[in-house]
């Protein structure tokens, strides 16, 4: 009976098209299940990743152990060593050049769920924004972060007033907004219908399938349902200057990154949010640092060639990228959450880069560097690559979402942990 349906049968509802899962009688995609879950200390992540990386040999200390100097490029994080901890000889095992880059939060450049996402599923039920990606003005089509169960790259907001507004709106808007929440339910709820008269003619085999498809979709309604309830909560207050346009250019791109930084802040000050993520995107730009112009764009001196001049330049930019993220942690250390703990202690935060060495394009070793969330930190952790007991990025990532809740043993390709190295 059901080898007669079409094949790209759809669900209509309220005249909204919505596609099947894939099944024996006809095909489309299907959801992934979602991981269990558990008890964790840390409460929130960050992740920042810099498009076009660190030179290792300036990212990397020489010394391992807790009584390491600080290389050039970490300098900026002086006052805050022994609430990071820095990690080499971690990677993917994956795809070189910008196109592995999108493997850095998921383990597969082709697009897999990333760790974001799956925390925040974990915890972004209990904040008004179960996660928020964020970037500076339009960046390459391969840079990108966090991607869903399905393999699809989320949207990253790269305007701060778009970002601000998402945080901090008018309750003028409530009704408006109540409105469309509201039409998408009534869609759902005629979708979910005649998705049970489906069901009654169709295999077991793709009833199961159906079914779980269902779950995905109650659990859109389930967010709808979250948004409707939040609408009863009025936005917080900011008295946050924004500049008088959006630094959006890729000459502005350093400004830019300071005013997201900024807003990240605020959105974890506020509790907005206990998920974000930041892909910090780099162009041929041609920067202007401490009153000096750089001999050429951000990207060619990427490529620096082993050039010494160019090396320097790339390492510029690259502590500048670093103060930034040093300001963000001051203002996160300055900060207490509602159980009197720093938002830097109870906080995780990944920061480092999908590219390994730039000049090559090569994503082994890649520079990684964890902040916050109550680990036991100070410490330059070094792995051997080439040991026998070789361990992978995944591992570290099975760490820090296990430090969160997540009762999770796998991914990335990783089943390890590295609680031994950070606890």
């Amino acid at each position: 009976m059901w080898s007669k349906m079409h094949r790209r049968r759809f669900l209509k509802g309220l005249g909204f098209s919505l596609a099947l899962p894939m099944m024996e009688s006809f095909k489309a995609p299907i959801a992934l299940a979602a991981p269990t879950s558990g008890t964790g200390q840390a409460k929130r992540l960050v992740c920042v990743g810099t498009y076009l990386g660190f030179h290792q040999a300036n990212f990397f200390p020489k010394q391992t152990g807790k009584l390491y100097e600080l290389p050039y490029v970490l300098e900026p994080l002086s006052q805050f060593r022994d609430k990071f901890s820095i990690f080499s000889g971690l990677d993917h095992r994956g795809r070189n050049g910008h196109e592995g880059w999108k493997a850095w939060m998921s383990g597969y450049a082709s697009g897999s769920v990333s760790m974001d996402q799956l925390v925040a599923e974990h915890i972004g039920e209990a904040t008004r924004h179960a996660s928020l990606q964020v970037t500076c003005g339009n960046p390459q089509d391969d840079a990108r972060v966090s991607y869903t169960k399905e393999g699809l790259a989320l949207p990253m907001v790269g305007r701060p007033s778009a970002l601000y507004q998402t945080l901090f709106r008018s309750d003028s808007d409530k009704s408006r907004i109540e409105y469309v929440l509201k039409s998408n339910s009534s869609v759902l709820d005629d979708v979910l219908e005649e998705a049970k008269s489906i069901q009654r003619q169709v295999s077991k085999r793709d009833q199961r399938k159906l079914d779980e498809y269902l779950t995905s979709l109650r659990g859109v309604e389930k967010q709808l349902q979250k948004q409707e309830a939040w609408l009863e909560k009025p936005y917080p207050k900011s008295s946050y200057a924004l500049p008088p346009f959006d630094p959006i250019s890729p000459e502005q791109a350093l400004q830019c990154e300071t005013v997201m930084y900024d807003l990240m802040a605020l959105s974890l000050t506020t509790d907005s949010t206990r998920v974000l993520t930041f892909m910090v995107p780099g162009w041929s730009q041609v920067f202007e640092i401490d009153g000096k112009r750089l001999s050429t764009g951000y990207h060619g001196l990427s490529h620096h060639g082993n050039e010494a001049k160019k090396i320097a330049e790339y390492n510029l930019v690259g502590r500048e990228h670093v103060k930034r993220f040093g300001r963000f942690l001051e203002t996160l250390a300055a900060h207490q959450d509602a159980d009197g703990q720093s938002l830097l202690d109870s906080t995780i935060i990944v920061y480092g880069s999908g590219m390994g060495d730039s000049n090559t394009h090569d994503n082994s070793n890649l520079p990684t560097l964890v902040a916050g969330g109550g680990f036991q930190h100070g410490y330059h952790r070094a792995h051997d690559r080439a040991s026998s007991n070789t361990r992978l990025l995944g591992d570290l990532y099975l760490s820090v979402m296990q430090k969160l809740g997540l009762n999770i043993e796998r991914f990335a390709g990783a089943s390890n942990n590295l609680n031994e190295w950070i606890s």
